[in-house]
């Protein structure tokens, strides 16, 4: 099993991957989720935990693929 820390750095990479491909800047991310722009980077560079509220608020607002944020399966 990994690490917390490697899991939630793994999370990050590929929601800041998904952002990008979305062309989105972090800080129209962070608006779409309803949360600030701090949070955002937070959560893309793995120093805070993803909650489920806000990959909730993600698949319900935005075009990011939150089963690949969380599963690394497209």
């Amino acid at each position: 099993m990994l690490p917390d820390e490697t899991l939630d750095h793994a999370f990050g990479a590929r929601l800041t991957e998904e952002r990008e491909r979305l062309g989105l800047a972090i800080h129209e991310l962070a608006h779409l989720a309803g949360i600030t722009d701090y949070k955002q980077k937070r959560f893309e560079n793995g120093s805070s935990v993803i909650p489920i509220d806000y990959l909730q608020a993600l698949q319900a607002r935005s075009e990011v693929d939150v089963l690949y944020v969380i599963t690394a399966i497209r």
